[in-house]
């Protein structure tokens, strides 16, 4: 499966939105076990003690950020040498050099989970980056009302990198009045 999706792009293709989005199957067996059907994913959490989970994943869902030399990047990811390095290599191209600088791999930020054992979260992870970007075109596009915020999900039809999720910004160009 390949697929880019730019998270607020009106002319890319709808992905799974949170209104058709599934259950995830381990979450649909849990539901199961327990029989009862109308048990949620917020019961989920509570049930699982969730709570730790879900104070981590706000660094995911909503995370830190710098802005340096006219860019904004992920504070987890930034190197002021590792920019600078690509500031030499790819010149003035701020689009390029926070689509590179940013982008993040779920293969590898969950890299110590097992994606492809019974439960197969693996197969999870497509929906996740779909969140992970919804998330950050929201929180992004609120830090920074005075810049066009672009996200970009995808998933490599080779399968090299799995699902990632990137993003890059823009000053708009102001209309004419």
């Amino acid at each position: 499966m390949e697929w880019i999706e730019r998270v607020g792009d009106p002319a890319s293709s709808s992905k799974p939105a949170w209104s058709e989005r599934e259950l995830p199957a381990f979450f649909r067996k849990w539901r199961t076990d327990w029989k009862d059907e109308e048990l949620s994913p917020y019961n989920y959490l509570d049930f699982e003690g969730g709570l730790r989970f879900v104070l981590t994943a706000a660094w995911l869902f909503c995370p830190e950020t710098v802005e340096y030399r006219g860019c904004v990047f992920l504070k987890e990811r930034f190197s002021q040498g590792t920019i600078d390095d690509w500031f030499t290599n790819l010149g003035d191209n701020r689009r390029r050099i926070e689509a590179v600088a940013n982008h993040i791999e779920l293969w590898d930020t969950f890299g110590n989970t097992p994606l492809t054992d019974d439960e197969e979260l693996g197969k999870e992870l497509p929906q996740l980056a779909l969140a992970v970007g919804e998330c950050w075109q929201g929180v992004l596009s609120a830090r920074h009302p005075d810049r066009e915020i672009t996200v970009e999900v995808s998933d490599e039809e080779d399968g090299s990198y799995g699902p990632t999720v990137t993003f890059w910004t823009s000053t708009p160009i102001p209309a004419f009045s």
